[in-house]
């Protein structure tokens, strides 16, 4: 067995070196630019860290410690942030909140932290409580999970301060679970198992889901797990589990159609996703309610308030309103679910497309939101995307204005010094496969 390669534990070390860098900017709100830089530079270390795996040899496993490597360094990594108090999102005050609120007895899905019948509720938290005049905008998965956590964090702590800390615990471990499913989905595939390192060593999860405590790693660990499911022909399970996704998050929705593929024109698994609705039934039954007004808010994603948007800019001077705006992004997602669907790629690249796509034409991409792509890259590392996961910490520029001023300008110029690089590689990689395939054409006319 060889030894490990140096060049992956001088990278291990580096990382960890800036991770604990992160204290010496304490409090991190107020030194928000430097954040944002050393950010930046722990992603462009991670970018060669990726480099450097997907060219080791095919069996990897001849780097016998290298797994060992891997894991120890992932978990010191998120170790090493969870002391942070989640500075770059207020968050956990948000599920805090809504926790407290049906620990009382109200619905999340009709109350607004703002309602004066929910003054009561208020507490020192309270100025950090985000959207204050929108209902719950989560699926009610994680509206469960959030009664849960309320229970149990005022139980063991009268802290407000402390408990929403605490509410970054379950998808800390979910993050955890990511990085396990992963490992087993990459074996299964007949890909090299090391190639987690693009997920686990990326600092996006690292500090979303560890420092800040961002709730999207529970629907990442259920799509993971539909894929690892499918992997074993075992669809009911599968479809079992897309459903958990979507009841966390509402966009795994847009992945069924890729799920369910076609025999032809005709669906091939008509019947097992149907497990989607005693799941959201059952779920969703404690908070039935007019949910109208929340679908509208949550629609916002894809088009409504812009936030680090690229290409829904396009879309919006194209029709020239923003409902349109809106109608014609759906549209372009729902065309790209179908449209990969019928292509019959491997659920995984298939799953990275959509999502790539969605994120391209949403009017609101917060860097989390990279999250859920970031998995795929560990089957298909396309190099555009895998620096869209490096620059997009950029993202939280607003985040200046909005401590020093309180107002948010989500969609400035300076996005552009992320996406320009990122679709300026795309086109590169276009050409170039454009290229190799006129070679090849001329090629096979001179036989």
């Amino acid at each position: 067995m060889r030894a490990l390669p140096s060049s992956l534990v001088a990278l291990a070390v580096l990382l960890e070196i800036l991770f604990l860098s992160l204290y010496d900017l304490k409090p991190l709100e107020r030194r928000v630019p430097e954040t944002i830089i050393l950010y930046l530079i722990l992603s462009l270390v991670h970018l060669v860290a990726a480099w450097v795996v997907l060219r080791l040899p095919h069996k990897a496993s001849v780097f016998s410690r290298l797994p060992v490597l891997i894991w120890v360094a992932a978990v010191l990594f998120r170790l090493t942030v969870w002391p942070l108090a989640p500075v770059l999102s207020d968050d956990v005050y948000r599920y805090r909140w809504e926790g407290k609120l049906q620990a009382r007895g109200g619905n999340p899905y009709q109350a607004r932290p703002n309602d004066p019948e929910w003054a009561s509720l208020r507490d020192e938290t309270f100025p950090s409580v985000g959207s204050k005049d929108s209902k719950a905008g989560y699926g009610p998965l994680v509206e469960i999970l959030q009664f849960g956590m309320y229970r149990a964090t005022s139980a063991l702590t009268k802290d407000p301060f402390l408990q929403a800390f605490w509410f970054k615990a379950p998808y800390a471990l979910f993050d955890l679970g990511v990085i396990a499913v992963l490992w087993a989905l990459l074996r299964r595939r007949g890909l090299p198992p090391e190639h987690v390192l693009i997920y686990a060593w990326s600092p996006l999860p690292v500090m979303e889901f560890w420092a800040t405590g961002h709730n999207d790693s529970a629907a990442v660990l259920f799509v993971l797990l539909a894929l690892l499911a499918a992997s074993k022909e075992r669809w009911t399970w599968s479809f079992a589990a897309l459903s958990l996704a979507a009841a966390a998050k509402f966009w795994p929705l847009v992945l069924f159609p890729a799920f369910i593929g076609w025999k032809g024109w005709r669906p091939r698994r008509w019947q097992q996703w149907l497990v989607l609705l005693p799941i959201a039934a059952l779920l969703a039954w404690p908070y039935r309610s007019d949910v109208t007004e929340n679908i509208r808010f949550m629609s916002g994603f894809l088009g409504g308030w812009r936030n680090n948007d690229s290409l829904h800019g396009l879309l919006l001077w194209m029709t020239g309103d923003v409902y349109r705006a809106k109608y014609l992004a759906f549209g372009v997602v729902a065309a790209a679910a179908i449209a990969v669907s019928l292509l019959k790629w491997p659920l995984e690249k298939a799953s990275l497309a959509v999502i790539a796509i969605m994120l391209i034409v949403s009017s609101n991409v917060h860097p989390w939101y990279l999250t859920w792509l970031l998995p795929m890259l560990a089957f298909y590392p396309v190099p555009a995307l895998l620096l869209w996961t490096a620059l997009v910490p950029l993202a939280y520029h607003v985040l200046i204005r909005w401590l020093e001023l309180g107002e948010w300008q989500g969609s400035t110029p300076l996005r552009w010094w992320i996406y320009g690089p990122v679709y300026a590689m795309l086109l590169l990689g276009w050409l170039a496969r454009r290229q190799r395939m006129m070679k090849l054409w001329s090629r096979v006319s001179e036989i």
